[in-house]
């Protein structure tokens, strides 16, 4: 397991299993996001390595709804 910041330090990047999986905590509110398997690479492939933080801010923005 590794985790690291986005570069905004918006949110927290926890992988499982080598990018099997992600969990995603968005760092002020704590809530997090699971990502696995095919969807873990295309989180990984659309955020650009998790540089494109605004891919991330729409999924938590799904959330709230």
């Amino acid at each position: 397991m590794i985790s690291f910041n986005t570069s905004n330090r918006a949110y927290l990047i926890t992988s499982h299993g080598n990018g099997w999986a992600y969990e995603v905590t968005e760092q002020e509110t704590g809530r997090s996001l699971w990502f696995q398997d095919d969807d873990a690479t295309q989180l990984q492939e659309e955020t650009n390595d998790f540089e494109d933080t605004d891919i991330l801010d729409e999924y938590f923005a799904c959330i709230d709804d």
